[in-house]
């Protein structure tokens, strides 16, 4: 009888789990889907991943126009993604981006099976395994990634689960497996692998398969970041250390090759904390980490060990951006978080020796979870923040996309506005607009904006149209009247917001209704005379 109605009670828990995993599978599908047919996806995202996938089908590896070296390099020296050779083949089914859309929103949700199964586990209870379930979920960390662009990261996240749940049940062999996986995915996750080995040493004091782990990791960060990647560099070191553009660079403050910032991290380490928690805002940074949990993970350390990699990843950027709650860097830390804090919680509980104890801050976590993930949703929810704020959620893809593709030559050269770059990245050679370092043989725009966010006109502020354009709205409007000037170029499509720009024109068509375009844009942008003024000396200053 007993064993009856514990089996009633399993069923129907996990039959809501998987219900709710299932409609955060749709959720995040959507918004991916949405905002890559809104112009909302970035050259510099999706559009990278687009072009090493079909360039890799194509003959050539990993393939990357869209650099600061204005030429084809191998994409594996900015980032070590190398799994993604496992999409190569849905490419040569169907060659569309909508796989990374997808794998990510497929990664993210099944990752709360594994965090479910691991409080089930610590608690003896399969109610609060899915409530912790479904704190992960919601988790405004791990929503604001399901929002962006695809990136590998995300594909880590139900390993690094799957890699906990392997240290709890000491299953060494999923652990291997789980560890195998993320170092194909970036090259950091050798560091993370590491930290996993010696959380499988300390808890288990099973040094001899914890120090094999570690040696793992760290051969492998030794390998990838410190000698593959640097070689398969033009510049000979990490595009993320030095930049040929000089805008980039993130930790190039730490020294000027990988081994000169493994070094002064490891002799100066004082020296770097001070300054990250005096200029980096990391406090500020570990506050909006904890806040969801209530610190609960600082009372099980242990299980922080994975995270180390990550957090000093994002806390030592130059960058601003790593260490935002609307970024997608410190999604694997969400898993990693939610284990500690669940540690954390048993640990309390047995402290105070009360059964509801666990429960108690299970739910209060959870309210906390809810009430921030609420406030930073990006969606059109009363009272949210929805910081993309697109002008339309668009359910089908541009049907002028197929009549701006036909007129582009097959083998020509191409500069793209950023975000509408993923649309054309199966090419062999592509550069973001305005491309300064090549003359391309065709330019195509989309004089139009895809967010409601016009101000403030700063490409670094997340979500504004300056965002999307990657450059100031004044300068780009700016940089169109003068290409309509340019004696070299002539336009050979208008479908409004559609522009397509060519040297070898056959057929030309008047600029004037682009220039009438431009005109209502600056008003709509809110662009003053003056700034216009500005930018269009700054420009024609700028032409070769």
């Amino acid at each position: 009888m007993k064993a009856t109605t514990a089996l009633k009670e399993k069923v129907p828990m996990r039959r809501v789990l998987a219900a709710i995993v299932c409609l955060y599978f749709v959720l995040l599908l959507m918004m991916g889907l949405f905002r890559n047919w809104g112009n909302m996806s970035s050259l510099n995202d999706l559009g990278l991943f687009d072009q090493a996938v079909w360039g890799t089908l194509h003959g050539q590896w990993f393939l990357d126009t869209n650099n600061a070296f204005g030429r084809p390099i191998n994409w594996l020296s900015c980032h070590f993604n190398l799994f993604l050779l496992l999409f190569v083949p849905l490419y040569a089914l169907s060659p569309a981006t909508e796989w990374f859309a997808i794998a990510q929103a497929f990664a993210l949700s099944v990752a709360a099976w594994p965090v479910f199964l691991l409080a089930k586990s610590v608690h003896n209870s399969e109610k609060i395994g899915m409530l912790w379930a479904v704190i992960y979920l919601l988790n405004p960390f791990l929503l604001s990634a399901g929002a962006w662009d695809f990136h590998p990261v995300t594909i880590a996240v139900p390993f690094i689960a799957g890699a906990l749940l392997a240290v709890e049940r000491k299953e060494f062999r999923l652990l291997m497996i789980c560890c195998f996986c993320l170092l194909l995915i970036q090259e950091q996750l050798g560091l993370t692998t590491a930290g996993l080995g010696a959380l499988w040493g300390l808890k288990h004091r099973d040094w001899k398969r914890g120090l094999f782990v570690i040696c793992v990791g760290g051969l492998h960060t030794v390998l990838v970041p410190g000698i593959i990647m640097p070689a398969l560099s033009p510049s000979g070191t990490h595009s993320m250390i030095v930049d040929p553009a000089g805008q980039d660079s993130r930790y190039g403050w730490l020294g000027s090759t990988f081994s000169e910032v493994i070094g002064n991290i490891v002799f100066h380490p004082f020296v770097m904390l001070r300054r990250v928690f005096s200029t980096h805002a990391a406090s500020r940074y570990f506050s909006f980490l904890g806040f969801p949990f209530l610190g609960l993970f600082l009372a099980a350390p242990l299980w922080l060990l994975p995270a180390i990699a990550d957090l000093a990843a994002n806390t030592l950027s130059a960058n601003h951006m790593p260490r935002s709650v609307m970024s997608y860097h410190s999604v694997t830390l969400v898993p990693i978080l939610t284990a500690s804090a669940i540690y954390g919680v048993r640990r309390i509980a047995l402290l105070f020796a009360n059964r509801m104890a666990a429960a108690f801050m299970t739910t209060l976590s959870l309210i906390l979870t809810v009430a921030s993930c609420y406030i930073v949703a990006p969606l059109p929810l009363p009272g949210a923040l929805n910081l993309w704020k697109p002008v339309q959620w668009a359910k089908t893809p541009d049907p002028y996309l197929k009549r701006v593709h036909a007129v582009i030559p097959e083998h020509a050269s191409l500069a793209v506005q950023a975000n509408i770059g993923p649309h054309f990245t199966q090419r062999q050679l592509v550069f973001r607009y305005p491309c300064k370092l090549v003359q391309p043989d065709t330019i195509v725009l989309w004089l139009d904006s895809p967010t409601y966010n016009i101000l403030p006109h700063n490409r670094y502020a997340i979500g504004t149209i300056a965002h999307h354009l990657q450059m100031d709205p004044a300068e780009y409007l700016a940089s169109v009247e003068c290409l309509l000037d340019n004696p070299d170029y002539a336009v050979n499509l208008w479908i409004e917001p559609w522009l397509v720009v060519s040297r070898s024109s056959k057929t030309r068509v008047s600029d004037e209704p682009v220039r009438n375009k431009l005109v209502s844009l600056r008003h709509t942008w809110k662009i003053t005379a003056e700034a216009y003024a500005t930018a269009l000396q700054k420009v024609k200053t700028e032409q070769p």
